[in-house]
């Protein structure tokens, strides 16, 4: 009776200890890995905007060195705008 017993307690530990292993390996990698873009300046949107006008044979506007970031968003989304396709 003694040696079921010992054998028992025996196998609940190698239990305990191999369950003990694969939470740890499991709760070990809780990291979060984060790619991000370095924050784009005025001058970046100016120079994306030069270049994909280009590719169409146009210009800025000449007030573009007066027009804020927010500005020349805007005024970039509406030239996208006017060769966005339906559907």
């Amino acid at each position: 009776m003694k040696k079921i017993i010992i054998a028992g307690v025996l196998l609940a530990a190698v239990c305990a200890g191999a369950g003990a292993a694969a939470y740890a390996a499991l709760a070990e990698d809780d990291s979060v890995s984060v790619q991000t873009e370095p924050a784009r300046t005025r001058a970046d949107y100016i120079e994306m905007w030069k270049a994909d006008l280009a590719k169409s044979g146009k210009e800025l506007p000449a007030d573009v060195d007066s027009m804020t970031t927010q500005e020349i968003l805007d005024a970039w989304g509406r030239e996208l705008g006017k060769h966005a396709q339906p559907g």
